[in-house]
């Protein structure tokens, strides 16, 4: 008998959404951009690299996302409900020079030595919630993310005093 050969698929690669996830209280919890965000992220993951996604916009925006407040509110949504975690913190933390990573737990993680990240079973954490009430009341505990615009008014003193000046300064709020 021979060796049975790998045969390819000829359509490409595959992303798998198990009809346990499908059904469960947390994924129907879920916005429609947290989903198409679980999407983009599982297409980073192939093979042993779970734990490597990134929810860079340099890195999303060919999958057409153009809106970081969007992304950073799906990104906490797939967070609170348990289905991915972060794995490596990255930006400002570290130096600003590698994005924050994240891996599904519904899938095992690998030893990845770039980033130090240790080997983890898969602990499917969304299925913690019994409800989609449940999980409702989680995403609503958790604070989403705003930016909030505070206009500040300068007048000018000193030879033209009618010139006022208006200052704009954003305030990141979680």
């Amino acid at each position: 008998m021979s060796k049975s050969k790998y045969i390819k698929d000829p359509n490409g690669q595959h992303i798998r959404l198990y009809k346990t996830m499908f059904n469960s209280p947390a994924w129907k919890a879920l916005s429609n951009s947290a989903k198409a965000l679980w999407l983009d992220l599982r297409v980073q993951t192939v093979g042993y690299t779970n734990g490597t996604a990134t929810t860079a916009l340099g890195v999303l925006s060919h999958s057409g996302w153009v809106s970081r407040h969007t992304v950073m509110n799906a990104r906490r949504e797939l967070e609170v409900l348990g289905f991915i975690e972060l794995t490596h913190r990255g930006g400002i933390c570290n130096g600003g020079k590698s994005p924050n990573l994240y891996r599904f737990t519904d899938l095992d993680m690998y030893d990845q030595q770039k980033y130090f990240i240790k080997a983890q079973k898969a602990d499917h954490l969304y299925r913690n919630f019994n409800t989609k009430t449940e999980a409702q009341e989680a995403l609503k505990k958790s604070k989403p993310f705003k930016e909030k615009v505070k206009v500040h008014k300068i007048t000018a003193q000193g030879k033209d005093s009618s010139l006022r000046v208006e200052k704009i300064s954003a305030e990141m709020v979680h």
